[in-house]
């Protein structure tokens, strides 16, 4: 056991605490992934069935406190942390609405939240001023409705059109750190910040020459040093705003740093990069690495998670990125997946703890053709196939696999 994990009884536990260790082999247990975060009451509940106590992590915990601390870091030692978690309250935010309802909801505000995106690169090109009581007009439905279920506006971000790559990109970056704030446990107005300076932090590439933004190869040395510079573009353009906050201004100018100290502008590392531009980094890498590029194919979902797990404390924050795998699941909504029986489908909705077994679209039958209705199964209650058999994903398909290109799916 860790020197940051302590023994908590299970009537002692409160969402937010991440459990790092059971009182028995996990095996003995229905849990399938050995390591989860507490949401809520229920959650307990469920563990009071199987264990007396736990260990709790108290560096991979979220609360409130553990938010302050990365806005304002300061070393606390291992009975401060203690104390920290004990005493912690962080914003716990229930499900209020199903996947299919919310998606209803979600539909038309994505719409919204997109053409505003779109007209304020278009204005941006044209040298005019940025809209921002329409922005914010459009990003207050995007944040209800990632606090009501945060699986229908993930599942909208997937729809990707070719040739708009930056305003997709930075309508999907706003509504990934909207859920990973809510994750965090953030205030309301915390998240409407994180969705505003996700939006804006790549605005300042529209400054930036076309044949460059659509480049179909690698950067060069001088390019990379051109593109680079999109960061004070965005910051000279935001500058003009008026009762831009601090927050956002922070996540435009730090989204490229690394906890390593090899990010750009200013090379700033650990602690000195604001909890806003950490957050800021890791949904704008993981978008970017999972969408299709002009220089780059899209990575799976399932396989953009693992290089995240590889690049713990090198590029990212070892404690964020484990919240952050948390908030989009081992297979995120948009995973194609084959199955046990065979069956392939595309991942649509998360269980909050059991990651292993989301909600499944199935798309191509055992014989890898296509199913004339399109199904939706829920492994968490779905334990067997029509055969007895246990049904379980085997491993996830690269996109494009058996020519399924799921984005025409998800409406």
């Amino acid at each position: 056991m860790s020197i940051k994990e302590i023994k908590v009884r299970i009537g002692d536990l409160e969402p937010g605490m991440y459990v790092a260790h059971l009182d028995r082999p996990w095996t003995e247990t229905p849990y399938q992934l050995q390591g989860f975060i507490i949401n809520s009451l229920d959650d307990v509940d469920e563990l009071f069935k199987y264990c007396k106590y736990v260990f709790v992590d108290v560096e991979l915990s979220v609360a409130a406190d553990t938010v302050e601390k990365l806005k304002h870091p300061k070393d606390l030692s291992d009975d401060e942390r203690k104390e920290s978690l004990i005493n912690m309250k962080p914003k716990h935010y229930e499900e209020k609405t199903d996947l299919n309802d919310e998606l209803e909801t979600a539909r038309e505000s994505h719409n919204m939240l997109s053409n505003v995106a779109e007209n304020i690169m278009v204005d941006i090109t044209n040298n005019k001023s940025l809209d921002l009581p329409a922005l914010k007009k459009a990003i207050t439905p995007m944040v209800d409705s990632v606090i009501r279920n945060p699986d229908a506006f993930s599942w909208l971000t997937r729809m990707k059109y070719k040739n708009n790559y930056i305003y997709n990109h930075s309508v999907s970056c706003s509504v990934w750190a909207v859920a990973f704030g809510r994750h965090l446990g953030m205030p309301k107005k915390d998240l409407q910040s994180l969705a505003i300076g996700a939006l804006l932090f790549d605005v300042g590439k529209m400054k930036l020459p076309d044949k460059l933004i659509n480049n179909t190869k690698r950067f060069n040395q001088y390019e990379f040093k051109l593109v680079k510079l999109h960061v004070k573009h965005s910051a000279d353009i935001i500058s003009t705003i008026n009762d831009i906050n601090k927050d956002i201004i922070e996540m435009v100018n730090t989204h490229h740093e690394r906890h390593n100290g090899s990010g750009y502008p200013n090379g700033l590392s650990g602690n000195k990069i604001p909890i806003f531009g950490k957050i800021a980094g890791i949904v704008d890498c993981y978008d970017a690495i999972i969408s299709e590029r002009p220089f780059a194919s899209a990575m799976s979902p399932h396989d953009a998670i693992k290089k995240f797990y590889e690049w713990r404390d090198i590029d990212f924050q070892a404690e964020l990125i484990e919240q952050f795998i948390q908030v989009v699941g081992i297979y995120p909504v948009g995973t194609i997946v084959e199955l046990s029986n065979g069956t392939v489908g595309v991942i649509i909705a998360q269980h909050r703890v059991w990651r292993l077994r989301p909600k499944i679209m199935l798309l191509l039958d055992e014989n890898k053709d296509y199913y004339n209705h399109f199904d939706t199964i829920d492994l968490y209650t779905k334990e067997n196939d029509d055969d007895g058999n246990t049904l379980e994903i085997v491993k996830s398909i690269e996109p494009g696999m058996y020519g399924i290109d799921p984005e025409q799916f998800y409406l």
